[in-house]
């Protein structure tokens, strides 16, 4: 048995895209790309009105850390410390609210919560330091009005420093302390 061979054949008709529907596939892309883009920018100005409100509030604390009257009020009293972390503590928890959907972000964030971890250390080594018998001494340094707590950091940087830096102690600087602590060691004979 043979197959009977089709002789009646059956064209489809092919239809190449018409401009009208092109240009709106193109036009609706366009539309999506913008829009994602709109709402990208929005989100990552958000997320830097937050970030830019905690760095105020740091800069506040900051500033309230630095005045005298508040290191004496840290020393006597447990309850302002504990306010003093709590406050700092508040503006880390509200910082890793903020989502890092953008390097940029991420990276403005990171500086911040490093600023703040900052202010905790030196809170904690105010805390730390005891009043020596005329009342003026700090751990061994003097406070100096007109220099401050950058004074005191200074000697602490420089203390590290000669206790941890051993033989590659320009190394040990730039790495872990920073310029200022290189420059001191490179300026003395």
């Amino acid at each position: 048995m043979t197959m009977p061979t089709p002789t009646r054949t059956t064209e489809i008709p092919i239809r190449p895209p018409s401009p009208k529907s092109t240009a709106q596939s193109s036009t609706a892309t366009s539309a999506a790309t913008r829009i994602q883009s709109c709402y990208r920018t929005h989100m990552i100005r958000t997320l830097y009105r937050k970030i830019a409100a905690v760095s105020s509030e740091a800069d506040q604390l900051q500033n309230q850390i630095q005045r005298q009257e508040t290191v004496d009020a840290i020393r006597s009293s447990e309850k302002e410390k504990l306010r003093m972390n709590e406050a700092l503590m508040g503006l880390l928890l509200r910082l890793d609210s903020v989502p890092g959907v953008d390097p940029t972000v991420r990276e403005a964030r990171r500086k911040v919560s490093r600023r703040i971890v900052g202010l905790q250390e030196i809170l904690d080594s105010i805390c730390e330091a005891k009043f020596g018998v005329d009342g003026g001494d700090y751990c061994g340094w003097q406070w100096d009005p007109h220099g401050g707590w950058d004074t005191v950091l200074e000697e602490m940087e420089e203390e590290v420093c000669m206790e941890r830096g051993g033989e590659e102690m320009e190394k040990f600087c730039a790495q872990y302390l920073g310029l200022r602590c290189l420059q001191r060691f490179l300026r003395e004979p």
